[in-house]
């Protein structure tokens, strides 16, 4: 099973000079520091000619991590789940900017076979999500939260996994009833032939993948960065990354949206 990899791209710049190298960490839970620098030469290459500046990779797991160094504002550009985005708002003052288009939402589902169809039929069940701090399993709380769900007594058992490929095998392996999912993957899972599934129900949506810039950058800069993710597009190799995912552009942040969402999640 090949899942929609969830990375996270970071701009780390020591100054905004032109002979600086901006370094990109993706937060990548699936694929090796090696390939993820094959797989992003394109966009590096266009972005190194469009700012003007060297553009490199570097690859970023943990959450913790990310959150931790962007709070030293390491990074000039974080590119990340919109939740991970508005805390390193929160923490060092980052500006979103620019989105993949669309929204996200957690997706409740079971396996057809399982006869879990709604929500009052969970109850006493395992259920599996991926880690703790994923935008995904935070919304997912604030919906079991809507409906009066406590998930530590009304489930069997509450498994976290760290990625989405782990609530996939824990379905393969009859290890959980239900598993929560982004929208996404959910209707890829369904409609790949590959598991058969029930949506029980689904959270509000939130803004999908963010990029946010450092809010200390002089704002010129900031406009160059925001202009060529906007055009990125238009280069033939700079979304070769982001297709393999269904990424096909970016677009301009609605900041009602994020509020929205934080209000929801109720994170601080």
């Amino acid at each position: 099973m090949k899942k929609l990899w969830v990375l996270c791209l970071c701009f780390y710049a020591m100054s905004v000079h032109a002979t600086d190298t901006l370094f990109i960490g993706f937060q990548d839970y699936n694929r090796s520091p090696i390939q993820a620098v094959e797989d992003s030469r394109g966009f590096t290459a266009y972005l190194s000619r469009v700012l003007g500046m060297p553009v490199k990779v570097e690859t970023i797991r943990e959450h913790d991590k990310l959150i931790a160094e962007a709070k030293q504002k390491r990074f000039g550009l974080m590119f990340a789940p919109a939740s991970m985005v508005m805390e390193a708002r929160a923490v060092a003052g980052y500006e979103p900017i620019v989105k993949v288009p669309g929204q996200l939402a957690a997706a409740f589902a079971a396996p057809s076979s399982s006869g879990i169809a709604f929500p009052e039929d969970m109850k006493g069940k395992r259920i599996g999500f991926t880690d703790k701090n994923s935008m995904i399993t935070l919304l997912a709380m604030a919906k079991l939260r809507e409906m009066k769900i406590n998930p530590a007594t009304y489930f069997k058992s509450v498994n976290y996994y760290d990625d989405i490929d782990g609530v996939y095998t824990a379905f393969k392996y009859h290890l959980i009833d239900i598993g929560v999912a982004n929208s996404v993957v959910y209707s890829t899972w369904n409609n790949s032939g590959g598991m058969n599934l029930n949506l029980i129900m689904q959270s509000q949506g939130a803004p999908h993948l963010t990029f946010a810039v450092r809010g200390d950058f002089p704002a010129a800069l900031k406009e160059r960065i925001t202009q060529a993710l906007l055009n990125a597009d238009k280069d033939p190799n700079a979304m070769q990354s982001f297709r393999g995912a269904g990424f096909p552009n970016f677009e301009l942040v609605d900041m009602a949206q994020y509020t929205a969402m934080m209000a929801y999640i109720a994170t601080k």
